[in-house]
């Protein structure tokens, strides 16, 4: 029964994670960060037999379909941190050697330790979000994701404003959970 209500529990938290379009700066951004983190550490816990086979009759029958899930799941959660201010979770996301190249090329590209810097200070903020036209490819610990990236964001106090790109994400597979490597902007 217990490995039942985890897997439950696991399969409701990437539903809420999957199924949120968009997002604001607010308490909610947050509580849907902490979901998927509970929903996570759910995943943990060493399931009985009964359950483990629960689960993977319950796990979707495709590689391919698993890994877009997976991809899905992890840009909303990175979405849903930088929109929220959510330095933790993003630590977390982001390898080590992340990297954000703008359109413009190296000399607009951002670090991690930037990226945590102008995010926790202030500097970046945003209220709403969204990823839309998400296109998966490749396999076993290693995926880029094409996909449109719409947010509404002020950047060093100046008003918001609505701003929409073509990026390029490379996810690498650490640990059990996926990371983000690099974004890359598309040319205009």
């Amino acid at each position: 029964m217990h490995g039942r209500f985890a897997v439950a529990l696991i399969w409701g938290g990437m539903a809420a994670v999957i199924a949120a379009c968009s997002s604001g700066k607010d308490a909610g951004a947050r509580a849907d960060s902490a979901r998927a983190d509970s929903a996570a550490g759910a995943a943990a816990v060493t399931p009985s037999a009964d359950s483990a086979a629960s689960a993977s009759a319950a796990a979707p029958a495709s590689g391919a379909g698993a890994l877009t899930g997976d991809i899905t799941a992890a840009e909303n959660s990175w979405r849903i941190a930088v929109t929220g201010g959510d330095t933790v979770e993003l630590g977390r996301i982001t390898a080590p050697g992340f990297t954000m190249v703008g359109s413009t090329g190296p000399a607009s590209t951002v670090t991690r330790a930037t990226l945590m810097k102008e995010v926790s200070g202030g500097m970046l903020q945003a209220d709403s979000s969204s990823v839309s036209n998400l296109t998966v490819n490749g396999s076993g610990d290693s995926a880029t994701a094409d996909l449109t990236f719409y947010w509404h964001v002020s950047r060093n106090g100046k008003p918001a404003k609505s701003e929409s790109m073509q990026v390029t994400d490379s996810w690498v597979k650490k640990d059990g959970r996926w990371q983000l490597a690099s974004r890359k902007e598309k040319a205009k």
